[in-house]
């Protein structure tokens, strides 16, 4: 049976960069679905309005970068329990009872991390919605977690450091980039804290796939997590809230390919 056309999109600021729409389109027709994804610039006091106009025009789901993740939360009238755990929702969907949220950021670092050995500590760069993604699936896996971050942060359970002290001797288990430092046309850093022997390294920047993190990252024997897999994982668990199935990952890596 064909399924009728449904609208979906990304919103954010900037936006222009995102690989969102040529992912979830090249899977669109990979499933023979006239489904449309587009990018929407969006700043954090126009959401609600632009949600609204989305909706006239029949847009049915969408995903949201920063600085929205946070934004949005008083816009739903539901949330899966990843984002009350991270206090933010990165994807979604209109319901009969209104907009209905989901963190596939979360669903996707979770496939990427193993579980933690007794005393493992993660340190955790940024204080946005990937940062606060990163602290949630640090804190299910067992982790004990510190933010480093420019403005004080106050989360249950989780120990604050001025961003100056990131660099301070001390054995992480895992380091996770949850800024923009590193992206292309951001600024860049010229140290990076580093875990411990066989610890892990994630970043949450995809352009380019191999940060400056990431090159210093590969100078050391640990694991190493990349922003254009998580990206790709996430866009694939958007699907299951709104179809059901979680995404073919081959034609949303094949849309990637010149970000390689």
């Amino acid at each position: 049976m064909d399924t009728p056309p449904q609208l979906y999109g990304v919103y954010g600021h900037p936006i222009a960069h995102s690989l969102s729409p040529h992912m979830h389109n090249a899977a669109f027709r990979v499933r023979g679905w006239r489904h449309w994804y587009i990018p929407i610039d969006c700043r954090p006091q126009e959401l609600e309005e632009k949600l609204e106009a989305f909706r006239a025009i029949g847009g049915r789901g969408a995903n949201l970068t920063r600085p929205l993740k946070e934004t949005v939360l008083p816009l739903l009238t539901s949330g899966s329990s990843w984002v009350a755990r991270a206090g933010a929702a990165n994807t979604i969907v209109w319901t009969p009872e209104g907009w209905q949220g989901d963190n596939t950021d979360c669903q996707a670092l979770l496939g990427q991390l193993s579980p933690a050995l007794p005393g493992a500590q993660a340190l955790v760069l940024g204080a946005g919605g990937a940062a606060r993604a990163s602290v949630a699936v640090l804190r299910e896996s067992g982790y004990g977690v510190t933010v480093a971050s420019r403005r004080p942060t106050a989360w249950p359970d989780v120990q604050w450091m001025a961003w100056e002290e990131r660099l301070a001797p001390a054995s992480w288990d895992v380091v996770v980039n949850a800024t923009p430092v590193g992206q292309s046309g951001e600024a860049q850093s010229a140290a990076w804290p580093m875990p411990v022997e066989h610890g892990t390294v994630v970043d949450w920047v995809y352009s380019p796939r191999r940060t400056p993190f990431l090159r210093e990252a590969e100078q050391h024997p640990v694991a190493v997590v990349d922003g254009l897999t998580l990206l790709v994982e996430q866009a694939r668990y958007a699907w299951r809230l709104w179809f059901g199935e979680v995404a073919p990952a081959d034609p949303m890596w094949d849309a990637t390919a010149r970000w390689q």
